[in-house]
């Protein structure tokens, strides 16, 4: 079976408040320290194993969007931090939305079915891009908005009092999105805050703010998304869907797809399934043309005559960036 690769275009931002812009400045791409008195993180998860850091603020001031850290993170105009989800099972099982600080519910917003806007399309979302939300207002008179709710999931009610890292919903797919995340903004003033550094959307980004999460969040140069295994080739927003845990040996075909973000120009791929045994089964190792926001490509073979071989195989990928250490993810199935 023929390897193909697929790109994502970035979706419009969410337009949900007037932009500030000014200046970007180059930086070098460190952290400030935490806050221990600061946010709570906004998602039961854990970072780098279930869920993952998938744009930024944009701190820009033309259409090169750029993140806190001068990075590419972060897409034209978009006004929070999106935290996302491995896949819709994940979503569908369950993951809680948590209150980053205490506060006074504002208001609530259900009812908006979790379905991809790239089925619905962005008519359908119109006036409803945050999808099912909520806003919380906090004691310093920030506020809090949480975007893209599962429908039906959200626990508390306008004026109710919550406090910090309590569950407050969970991660959907409602509104202007085309994968499981939620979408978290802080507004101070009416303006949109990065958590990252402090700054205002429409600072420089330098990074030279006080962190507002109580803890570092490390800044990763190339989100890999855990390896899916299915029968098909994956299409659209299929992708998306949970993988495979197994397969039947006389399954039409075996496909591992693999997932990433920020992808740039001159990254390798390096993919390779191997059988029971050992041996390589298909293996394809490909220098990507130029960088995406959101990537994957995906090896596999047509069942052979006499059907996979059963036991336990394993999928590989090794991705590469220039002089950076290598990420390597791992997938082990079994055939029956």
């Amino acid at each position: 079976m023929a390897s193909r690769t697929r790109k994502f275009h970035p979706l419009a931002a969410l337009a949900i408040l007037p932009l500030i812009l000014s200046a970007c400045e180059d930086t070098s791409k460190t952290s400030p320290p935490g806050n221990p008195d600061g946010l709570t993180f906004p998602v039961a998860c854990t970072l780098g194993e279930d869920c993952w850091i998938a744009r930024y603020v944009d701190h820009s001031q033309d259409d090169e969007a750029r993140d806190y850290l001068c990075g590419n993170h972060t897409q034209s105009g978009h006004k929070g931090t999106d935290i996302a989800l491995n896949d819709l099972g994940r979503m569908a099982n369950g993951v809680d939305v948590l209150a980053a600080k205490g506060g006074t519910v504002l208001r609530v917003r259900d009812g908006v079915e979790d379905i991809s806007v790239r089925r619905t399309g962005a008519d359908a979302v119109d006036g409803q891009e945050c999808g099912n939300g909520i806003v919380i207002a906090h004691d310093n008179g920030d506020e809090s908005q949480y975007c893209h709710l599962k429908k039906g999931s959200i626990t508390v009610e306008p004026e109710e009092r919550v406090e910090a890292g309590a569950k407050i919903a969970q991660v959907g797919l409602s509104g202007e999105t085309e994968f499981p995340h939620l979408h978290y903004m802080l507004r101070r003033g009416g303006e949109i805050i990065d958590p990252f550094d402090g700054s205002r959307m429409g600072d420089h980004c330098d990074a030279s703010g006080p962190i507002l999460w109580a803890n570092d969040i490390a800044y990763d140069p190339l989100v890999l998304f855990d390896l899916q295994l299915s029968d098909t080739p994956p299409k659209g927003d299929s992708v998306w869907q949970a993988g495979k845990t197994s397969l039947s040996r006389m399954s039409p075909a075996m496909v591992v797809t693999a997932r990433g973000m920020f992808t740039e120009a001159g990254d390798t791929w390096h993919m390779r399934i191997r059988d029971p045994k050992g041996k390589v089964f298909v293996e394809q190792k490909a220098a990507l043309e130029d960088g995406d926001q959101f990537y994957y490509r995906f090896i596999g073979r047509k069942r052979p005559d006499g059907g996979f071989l059963p036991g336990i195989w394993t999928a590989e990928l090794t991705a590469k960036r220039g002089t950076e250490a290598e990420k390597k993810l791992k997938l082990e199935f079994r055939v029956e």
